[in-house]
C-alpha cells in the first residue's frame, strides 16, 4: 500500500510542476549574439586565403546590419559555399546579428 501511495504523490508531484509556466520568458528560441565585425577589417588589395579565412564566418539565419550609413561589408563565398565576411571601412561599423 505504502508503495502505492509514494507512486500516486511522485506521478501528483510531476504533474503539479508540469503545470508551472515562465510565459515564455526563460525561452532561448529567439536569442540573440550580436557580433562586431569592427575588429574584422578588409585587407587592403586582393586578399589571400589566409586573410580570408581570418574573417567571420556567416551561418544559415545571420543577419548584417549596418550601424553607419557608410560602412561597406565585403562578403567572400568559397567553392564549399562559406561565406566570409569582413569590413572595408574602418571609420564604420556593423555587425552580425545570429
Amino acid at each position: 500500500m505504502q508503495k502505492y501511495k509514494s507512486l500516486v504523490l511522485l506521478m501528483l508531484g510531476i504533474i503539479g510542476l508540469g503545470g508551472c509556466s515562465d510565459n515564455g520568458d526563460a525561452s532561448f528560441e529567439n536569442a540573440q549574439i550580436k557580433l562586431s565585425l569592427s575588429s574584422v577589417m578588409c585587407v587592403e588589395g586582393t586578399p589571400s586565403t589566409t586573410d580570408i579565412m581570418s574573417y567571420k564566418t556567416l551561418i544559415s539565419g545571420d543577419t548584417i546590419v549596418k550601424e553607419d550609413n557608410n560602412a561597406t561589408v565585403v562578403i567572400y563565398h568559397d567553392i564549399n559555399g562559406v561565406k566570409k565576411v569582413c569590413l572595408l571601412d574602418n571609420n564604420a561599423s556593423a555587425y552580425i546579428l545570429r
